[in-house]
């Protein structure tokens, strides 16, 4: 990996997503050794590199909390029928994955992120047919360099009323997550939950996750059928699995009871608009969250179906969802979409006082954003910019805990 240094970003538009510092023009940003040492204009370090961001928004990398990266490989592969659509072909094709697969698909999941502005993923890992397949992806994440939340997940073959391989869980702790000095790469676990199996099964994984201090995160509320069984939220609720440790994916099917629970309990969903629109698991009720005080993050989920990892228009999406549920053009914010984004992401993880925000004291987690290409032209609301018009392309650099994994565009 690149050598972390000293240097300044100089003089760019600095969208801190820290409510005390908020949006600078003619903005530096100092950097040493992986952490920010200050945020503010005419900053100076006789030791620091001058990086010229004339020109160009810096913000905190993006945070995206649910990817299946192991898919990546199968890109676009989901049909328009049953026996070729992406439950049936994922299932199919993951059952053949090598441990080489699996990381082919990591490293270029991580590749995908980097180049759009991801700085923290969370690999949703269900497709670990054996120990060697989390070694394998471990791996790259530790080649690669970005951060990452490896949420260990079931497999293509995990029978049915059977938990995740707990014991090779604690192994993986033990091996790979001994060193805590190194907080680019956490570890969680991501079992089935209780609508695809047992709560009996789901009270085992919560208890031993809790009790080796991993974050949990699920799927939930797909089917309004399960919702109305009450096999999900509430069913959590019931036996005290919920809370700010539990990310719970999609949840797009829900009651006002569920909501309450939800926020009750500062229990966090992950909303991906694209794969939720193309697998028919409803419109993205994101406004409904909001309104409910329920906190949100935003994923990929898997570019099987969503085609990229392309932050910007999943956030362009989420906004422009909720305008036209509301039948409103001031639906929702951009800042506040962008929150979604960023520090928001970082909440759902654990990680906001690390990362989230450009903070002094936090890690360097950021990204530069050119607004001279023709799709930026001309220079406006720097936070409609971002959420409406960027894309991939429009990035100059990204930097992950100080070290520039992206540079030059």
């Amino acid at each position: 990996l690149p050598e972390r240094g000293e240097f300044i970003v100089k003089n760019a538009h600095v969208l801190t997503m820290d409510a005390k510092f908020g949006k600078i023009g003619g903005c530096d940003i100092h950097v040493r050794d992986g952490v920010i040492i200050a945020v503010g204009q005419n900053l100076a370090a006789p030791k620091a590199e001058i990086v010229r961001a004339d020109n160009m928004i810096a913000l905190p990398g993006f945070i995206e909390t649910h990817w299946h990266m192991w898919g990546a490989v199968a890109r676009n592969m989901a049909g328009p029928t049953e026996n070729t659509g992406y439950f049936y072909i994922s299932r199919l094709l993951g059952q053949f994955f090598t441990p080489e697969d699996n990381a082919r698909g990591v490293r270029l999941a991580l590749a995908e992120a980097l180049y759009s502005g991801i700085t923290t993923v969370t690999n949703w890992s269900h497709n670990l047919l054996g120990p060697e397949y989390a070694d394998a992806e471990l791996q790259v994440h530790k080649e690669v360099g970005a951060r990452a939340r490896f949420a260990y997940g079931y497999s293509r073959k995990t029978p049915p009323d059977a938990t995740l391989p707990l014991a090779d869980v604690a192994r993986v702790q033990k091996q790979w997550f001994a060193d805590s000095k190194d907080a680019l790469l956490t570890l969680g676990i991501a079992p089935r939950g209780p609508e695809t199996n047992s709560i009996e099964i789901a009270r085992k994984e919560w208890a031993f996750a809790r009790e080796h201090h991993l974050p949990i995160t699920t799927h939930m509320g797909t089917s309004s059928e399960r919702v109305k069984q009450r096999q999900g939220v509430q069913a959590l609720a019931k036996f005290g699995l919920l809370g700010p440790d539990v990310v719970l994916v999609h949840a797009t099917n829900n009651s006002p009871e569920d909501l309450k629970l939800l926020a009750e309990t500062k229990t966090p969903v992950s909303l991906s608009p694209y794969t939720e629109l193309r697998t028919g698991f409803g419109i993205t009720p994101v406004g409904s969250f909001l309104r409910a005080g329920v906190p949100v993050s935003l994923s990929v989920d898997t570019t099987i179906l969503c085609g990229n990892a392309d932050m910007f228009a999943i956030m362009k999406a989420m906004s422009n969802i909720e305008n036209g549920l509301q039948k409103s053009e001031f639906g929702i914010s951009s800042q506040r979409v962008l929150e979604m984004a960023t520090i928001d992401g970082a909440r759902a993880l654990g990680l906001a006082d690390h990362i989230g925000s450009l903070t002094p004291g936090k890690r360097a987690d950021l990204i530069l954003v050119r607004t001279t290409d023709v799709n930026m032209l001309p220079f406006t609301i720097a936070t409609n910019m971002i959420v409406q018009a960027a894309q991939p392309s429009n990035i100059e650099a990204v930097i992950v805990d100080g070290r520039f994994l992206k540079r030059d565009g």
